[in-house]
């Protein structure tokens, strides 16, 4: 990446690591910037290898996912034990109900990076906006999923309590995501901005899930990759 020039993770200003509110609000404006860019493009980029994910999929995919890390052997790294699987299950009609709500939203899908982050983002070069790479996850789907990484990012680099449910109430989050759905505001009120937001990250998840299972599915189960990541 010397040829982009330092990342945002890398190379900011007091050692921060691109977890100051100000930075974060000034990244996700120009992201969105980037995605609305795309609205208009489904089928050019589609064309050239970007997967397609329907939020009216999310419970079939999420279904399909959890029946894939069954499948293998107990002592596999990748096995997900049959409590985790019965909550998964449990929650598909939640899944169904947030990628219908999505799909009818006024809100059009567009280009997803999937892994949106500090470390993914190259500083502006003078006068110019931030600038996005690694695009090997991205998806076409609800734009609003790129904020999944991001949040989990925040709530790290915050040190702020989740246990087992992201919780994005939080002061600085909730004004970080504020900034993000403001672009948007043409399409629908900031209310109902935050409502899809929510049942955006709900499922985008699973994204994630397709690009690992990707990486970990063709490894044998000694493998290096599997040992080190198969059970996150």
């Amino acid at each position: 990446t010397r040829d982009g020039g330092p990342t945002l993770m890398d190379a900011t200003p007091g050692g921060t690591r691109g977890g100051e509110v100000a930075t974060l609000t000034g990244v996700l404006r120009d992201y969105a910037a980037l995605q609305r860019r795309t609205i208009e493009h489904r089928d050019g980029l589609v064309a050239a290898g970007l997967r397609v994910a329907d939020p009216l999929d999310a419970a079939t995919l999420a279904y399909e996912q959890v029946e894939e890390l069954s499948a293998y052997p107990a002592g596999d790294p990748r096995h997900l034990p049959a409590e985790q699987r019965d909550r998964v299950l449990a929650a598909l009609p939640a899944l169904a109900e947030a990628g219908a709500a999505l799909a009818a939203g006024p809100v059009p899908v567009a280009l997803d990076q999937a892994d949106l982050f500090p470390r993914n983002v190259f500083l502006p070069r003078p006068g110019g906006p931030f600038r996005f790479f690694d695009l090997a996850d991205a998806v076409w789907a609800h734009p609003f999923g790129s904020l999944v990484m991001l949040v989990v990012e925040c709530l790290h680099r915050w040190r702020i309590p989740t246990g087992d449910v992201v919780d994005c109430r939080d002061e600085r989050v909730a004004g970080v995501l504020d900034a993000y759905l403001a672009c948007w505001t043409d399409f629908a009120a900031l209310d109902d901005l935050r409502r899809l937001a929510g049942h955006a990250l709900r499922i985008a998840p699973m994204h994630r899930v397709a690009a690992w299972l990707g990486i970990l599915r063709d490894a044998e189960a000694d493998d290096a990759a599997v040992v080190r990541h198969g059970r996150t």
